[in-house]
């Protein structure tokens, strides 16, 4: 997808000149691209007849065959053909649905709000038949629009199970690789050798490799089965992981998420190899994965756990690092430390500096003005004005009319975090503050010296703007939360990462991010420009703004306006 964006944005601090990053409006022109996102029919091989669809409300009701007598049911089933726009994607929903709605609004709010598995379901490929005989599927247009449909399976002689929990018997959140006929049949032969672990820490021999390379990457998944099962094995525990160690760090368990992670590794740690220390499981519970082997924590693993009578629960296992200073404790005058990872604009105009508040120690982010050209305070993970641009240059706005281009922005870094939270506050006296994150996949290291030919990927962004400090302004789609003001008059936001294209609305439209061409014919002008990523690339650099106004970089703001953030901290 291309994009030609005008009236950029950003922000820098400068005495005379320059504000601080973020801001801005943009205008898009899209072409090349299918906005197209029909979805006729999708035929298995275990159906009936031709599927009941109900294209109005997004449903479609398939009759399959009975299943064989070895068969007390059909666990999964697989897929024939797609009948579907040309250019788009299906993808599996990943998360419960509660309710599916009728109303075609609703529909398009749900289908933007939900997660899906990134790799899209293919022709000949299985996907899995929960015990509630229902799957949610999203439709992905080639620019990205996208409806959530509703798959109802009638199985002869087997009633779908209910749940109290989960309404029109929503499919379960865990979700467990599975390959397609020819690839199950080769896995079969090989499985020997895994070795799984029980909670009392005992290992047996069990199918299946354990090596790092049995990650999910693969586009088709299965879901859990359980309506072949007794009654008396439905009624059992789930079977759960009760701790699990990587690298000899102990990780967080979210139950509500089935996710494990560990995000204190030293910074920088090779992601790509490392050691599940240990694993402990509920009573009887066996897992795909052998304590002492490595596996590659920073793309994530899926871990499936299985009981006895053969129930199972899938966890996303998880691991990475801080930011070094990520919490804004360790100052040398008004630059927080290691100034290697953190920047201001305040060898121009001091706008941050230390701020101590009760137990709180942070940075006082604040937008200040000299001879009429405001001056935005910024924090971020950037080089302000590597090239030593003089300060009479940078005072002529027809010289530098983007004060993005002033700085070098992103730091080496490598991990795939999920969340990013941080305390703040801000007094905005009507101005707007910008507080985002980016992950890069680039070809080069830093801009200062981009190559021509190099290319810089966004992989994953979120990204909060706003007037008002509880997020009652504008809609921010990235923000998962706003807590209310702790002792220190400091509120939690929780921004969660999306990795691809951003979410419609996502204030990163109204941005430079996506601006490779620059503005100023200054020879010291700074390329920051990124183009679309899958979300998929490795992750090689990383972008963490604060600004205490938004369109600085256009010398707009308030005077003292006040931004103030204290422990910023990821989560994988």
């Amino acid at each position: 997808m291309l994009f030609k964006i005008k009236n950029i944005w950003f922000t820098v601090s400068v005495l005379l000149t320059v504000a601080l990053l973020n801001g801005c409006t943009a205008d898009y022109d899209t072409f090349g691209t299918s906005d197209y996102c029909d979805f006729n029919e999708l035929t298995l091989a275990e159906q009936d007849a031709s599927p009941m669809v109900n294209a109005a409300g997004h449903r479609m009701e398939f009759d399959l065959v009975a299943p064989s007598k070895s068969k007390k049911t059909w666990d999964s089933v697989t897929v024939e053909n797609i009948d579907m726009s040309h250019f788009a994607s299906l993808h599996l929903v990943t998360e419960k649905i509660s309710d599916f709605p009728t109303d075609s609004l609703e529909l398009d709010s749900l289908a933007q709000k939900v997660s899906y598995t990134k790799e899209a379901i293919k022709e000949g490929e299985k996907f899995g038949v929960p015990s509630s005989h229902v799957v949610y599927v999203v439709l992905i247009s080639e620019s990205g629009m996208k409806s959530v449909w509703q798959l109802q399976f009638n199985i002869p002689n087997v009633e779908p199970e209910s749940s109290s929990s989960v309404k029109n018997g929503a499919s379960s959140s865990s979700i467990k690789k599975a390959e397609s006929s020819s690839s199950a049949k080769a896995a079969t032969s090989s499985n020997s050798e895994k070795k799984s672990i029980s909670s009392s820490s005992q290992k047996s021999e069990q199918g299946g490799s354990s090596s790092a390379d049995d990650s999910p990457k693969s586009s088709a998944f299965v879901e859990s089965s359980n309506s072949g099962e007794s009654s008396d094995s439905r009624e059992e525990t789930a079977p759960k992981i009760l701790s699990l160690s990587i690298a000899g760090k102990s990780a967080v368990i979210d139950e509500e998420r089935k996710a494990v992670h560990v995000d204190d590794l030293d910074f920088r740690t090779n992601l790509t190899s490392l050691e599940l220390s240990e694993i402990t499981l509920s009573e009887g519970a066996t897992a795909n994965v052998s304590e002492g082997k490595s596996y590659d924590f920073g793309a994530g693993v899926q871990v499936t756990v299985t009981n006895a009578s053969g129930k199972t629960e899938t966890y996303s296992v998880k691991a990475g690092y801080q930011l070094p200073g990520e919490n804004f404790n360790s100052w040398k005058g008004d630059d927080v430390t290691p100034d290697s990872i953190w920047g201001n604009a305040n060898t121009i105009l001091t706008t941050t500096e230390k701020t101590s508040s009760g137990s709180m120690v942070g940075a006082k982010i604040q937008t200040g003005s000299a001879l009429t050209k405001v001056a935005s305070g910024s924090l971020y993970t950037a080089d302000f004005n590597p090239n030593g641009v003089g300060t009479l240059s940078m005072a002529s706005s027809a010289t530098w009319p983007d004060g993005n281009e002033l700085l070098d922005f992103g730091k080496p870094f490598a991990a795939r975090p999920e969340f990013m939270e941080v305390k703040f506050s801000y007094d905005g006296k009507g101005d707007s503050c910008d507080i985002y994150i980016l992950l890069e996949n680039r070809t080069g290291d830093k801009n200062v010296n981009r190559k021509s030919d190099d290319v810089n990927k966004l992989v994953a962004s979120a990204w909060f703007r706003s007037t008002k400090a509880d997020n009652s302004g504008r809609e921010n789609p990235d923000v998962v939360s706003v807590s209310e003001p702790d002792e220190n008059k400091m509120r939690t936001l929780r921004l969660k990462l999306k990795y691809g294209e951003p979410l419609a609305g996502s204030p990163i439209e109204n941005s430079s991010t996506f601006n490779t061409n620059l503005s100023s014919s200054n020879k010291s002008a700074i390329n920051n420009g990124l183009v679309q990523g899958t979300g998929d690339e490795p992750v090689t650099h990383i972008r963490v703004v604060f600004a205490s106004s938004a369109d600085g970089n256009h010398y707009k703001g308030a005077k003292g306006a006040t931004l103030i953030v204290d422990e910023m901290r990821l989560i994988y």
